[in-house]
């Protein structure tokens, strides 16, 4: 039985959830003033934003591509993937300094917290959570088709 075959329609929701990702990081680049302009110190477009901008694209595309195909193999790179991208949001904590604040809590605070953090532009709090929540429910629900699509292949 080809790789196809195996693979039923279980990485649709998966790719689903990458299309959705995709929407909420377009609106975090579209919003995110902080992120624009490292909280006003370029005049547009910081480094970060740049980096943003590949997690959308590559969600789309990985959204796209499962859900228009079947093959096992798509399913476990966009689960491995979306789990990379998790932990690369989450470590992005890491680059406190790059954007001026003095300890990791405080940007831990920025992009996490569900108000407004005092001093910065314009931007949407929670949102960064809902990216990271996402990512991670992705990564969860490729496991879980994974797993599914491997019961099939015993069962037939």
């Amino acid at each position: 039985m080809s790789e196809t075959e195996k693979g039923s329609s279980n990485f649709r929701a998966e790719g689903a959830l990458f299309i959705v990702a995709f929407m909420v990081a377009v609106i975090i680049l579209l919003t995110d003033k902080n992120l624009q302009t490292d909280f006003g110190i370029h005049a547009r477009y910081f480094i970060h934003w740049y980096g943003m901008l590949v997690i959308a694209i590559v969600a789309l595309i990985a959204g796209a591509i499962l859900l228009t195909t079947k093959k096992r193999s798509l399913g476990l790179a966009g689960t491995i993937g979306s789990a990379f991208i998790a932990l690369f949001l989450v470590s992005d904590l890491a680059t406190y300094s790059q954007v001026g604040f003095t300890s990791v809590s405080q940007f831990a605070t920025y992009l996490f917290g569900v108000t407004k953090y005092p001093g910065s532009l314009s931007y949407i709090p929670g949102i960064y959570d809902l990216l990271v929540i996402l990512f991670v429910l992705t990564a969860v629900t490729g496991a879980i088709s994974l797993r599914r699509n491997k019961k099939e292949e015993q069962t037939i």
